[in-house]
C-alpha cells in the first residue's frame, strides 16, 4: 500500500510540475491568489512561490530569487532531504537528515518569520524582497 501511495504522490508532483511548466502564473487565472495579500496588501512568506516554481522549472534562477528569495533554499533543503540517504549509500557518507535534527523546526520558523517581517518593510534593501 505504501508503494502505491508513493507512486500516486510522484504522479501528482509530476502533474503539478507539468502544469506549472506549461502555464505561466502571471498570465493564467487558474492559479489561486494569495488570500493574505488580497486582504492586507502585504506580502506573506509564500507570495511569489507559484511564479518562482514556474521560473525554476524553466531554469531561470534569477527569476526564482526575484519572486521569492526563500524558495530556492527551501527547494534545495527538500532535495537534500530526499537525496541524503542515496548519497550516504552510494558514497558511504554519513550525512545527517537535517529535517530530524532537534532545532531544525525552530530555525526554519525563525527564518520564515524574519523573512516575513523584512519583506513587509517598504525601504531599501528590504523592498527587494517583495515579489517581482
Amino acid at each position: 500500500m505504501k508503494k502505491i501511495l508513493n507512486i500516486i504522490l510522484l504522479l501528482l508532483i509530476v502533474g503539478v510540475a507539468v502544469v506549472f511548466f506549461v502555464l505561466d502564473p502571471n498570465k493564467h487565472e487558474i492559479f489561486p491568489k494569495c488570500m493574505f495579500h488580497s486582504l492586507t496588501g502585504a506580502y506573506c512568506p509564500g507570495c511569489g512561490s507559484q511564479r518562482a516554481l514556474h521560473s525554476l522549472l524553466h531554469l531561470d534562477i534569477a527569476g526564482v530569487i526575484s519572486y521569492n528569495f526563500l524558495f530556492l533554499p527551501a527547494a534545495l533543503l527538500i532535495v537534500y532531504h530526499y537525496a541524503h540517504s542515496i548519497l550516504n549509500k552510494v558514497f558511504n557518507w554519513k550525512l545527517p537528515n537535517l529535517f530530524y535534527m532537534k532545532y531544525t523546526p525552530w530555525v526554519i520558523f525563525t527564518v520564515v518569520i524574519v523573512f516575513w517581517i523584512f519583506r513587509i518593510l517598504p525601504w531599501y534593501p528590504f523592498s527587494v524582497l517583495a515579489p517581482g
